[in-house]
């Protein structure tokens, strides 16, 4: 016990029971402001005001609402799938692609309707030593690629060294996609242009410059060569027909000419003869034995033979037909045909458009219609039978 100066113990005792009790309260006091503060703080939120759900669309609004979202579900499931269809196709594109020796640019999908192509191409140039290059680049699809890569190795390249005596270092192309119908269909089939899958050429040319253009080069096509004998047959009969009226002119002319027998007089042969001979009657000579020989224009007596040399010698004759030196050719005096234009160009590009015809469903040129008179067309149409088209 602590005593403080000037007090009595009991006084003491007193005042510190009074401390200790206002101590007590003070303490009491705070613990309930610290209470109150701790339960402030650890006290929830209130909650947000409720808000009422949107009405759901009835009607008209919830049938819209339908048709949109499954048209874009549907439209979504189309995207995948078309995607995984350019996908594949552009895997076999590579595929083909990585079994020749070609430039190619991959180009985008072509959509267009009907037409194009899912993994269409650029086809820059084909081979290797020499290098064909495609003059304008083609867009195709692989297929065409590579049967073209294959016709020109195969193919055009060794007919070149033989009619042109060079390879060919150009192929120059006249179309190759083209969204349209076939030629002459308006209404119908969709060209294999619209496909990707068909392919114009208008010529070739070697390194030395020399070229083969259908154009100038095939020659007279069949359709032309009957054209022209028409027209030769034709103006043959116009110019008999016109010779014989001029013959019948002449002739009326000169019956007009002559003047008529007055009444009663005999003609006069001798005036009406071209010569004093022709206006003499021709002897009948008889011989002893009563027969007669039939009047003649050379004399009294036919003659034995005609002018001219004699005879030749049999054996003479035979030595002469075993000479075939000296039998005339037949080959050199027949008249050449149009196709047999004897140029080495025109071999070249029939010989070409025939080896076409062996890889190509379709190939058609000058002798189709006057359409392809310019240009060979060659595509891979697909069609039930195997039979490929020629002309």
């Amino acid at each position: 016990m602590i005593v403080l100066p000037n007090q009595s113990p009991v006084r003491h005792r007193r005042s510190a029971s009074a401390a200790a009790a206002a101590g007590i309260a003070i303490f009491s006091m705070a613990s309930l402001a610290h209470a109150a503060k701790d339960a402030k703080a650890v006290a929830p939120a209130a909650p947000p005001p409720a808000v009422a759900p949107a009405a759901a669309p009835t009607g008209a609004a919830a049938t819209a609402a339908t048709a949109a979202a499954q048209a874009a579900a549907a439209a979504a499931a189309e995207a995948a799938q078309r995607k995984i269809e350019i996908d594949t196709a552009r895997a076999r594109c590579t595929a083909l692609l990585a079994t020749i020796n070609a430039v190619t640019i991959a180009k985008d999908p072509i959509e267009d309707g009907s037409c194009g192509d899912l993994a269409p191409i650029e086809l820059v140039s084909v081979g290797k030593n020499p290098q064909v290059a495609i003059t304008p680049p083609a867009l195709l699809n692989c297929d065409m690629a590579v049967a073209i890569h294959n016709w020109v190795k195969a193919d055009i390249q060794p007919l070149a060294k033989k009619h042109l005596g060079k390879e060919i270092v150009r192929l120059e192309t006249m179309s190759s996609y083209s969204c349209r119908n076939a030629y002459g269909r308006t209404m119908s089939k969709l060209s294999e242009h619209g496909k990707a899958n068909a392919l114009d050429i208008r010529g070739f040319a070697t390194a030395t410059g020399q070229t083969a253009f259908v154009l100038d080069g095939w020659g007279m096509t069949s359709g032309e060569i009957r054209a022209a004998a028409a027209a030769a047959e034709k103006e043959q009969a116009a110019r008999l027909v016109a010779e014989k009226v001029q013959a019948d002119a002449r002739a009326r002319a000169l019956a007009a000419a002559k003047p008529a027998p007055a009444a009663g007089q005999q003609p006069n042969p001798i005036a009406n003869a071209g010569t004093l001979i022709d206006g003499l009657p021709k002897p009948a000579i008889t011989f002893g034995n009563g027969a007669a020989k039939p009047p003649t224009d050379f004399g009294l007596t036919q003659p034995s033979r005609l002018g001219g040399p004699k005879k030749p010698d049999d054996k003479k004759s035979a030595d002469k037909k075993a000479d075939p030196a000296a039998i005339p050719s037949k080959t050199a005096a027949a008249t050449p045909s149009a196709h047999d234009t004897a140029t080495a160009t025109s071999l070249f590009l029939r010989a070409v458009h025939e080896s076409a015809c062996k890889r190509f469903s379709t190939t058609l040129g000058p002798e189709t219609n006057a359409a392809h008179r310019n240009h060979f067309h060659i595509d891979l149409a697909r069609r039930n039978t195997n039979k490929a088209i020629c002309e």
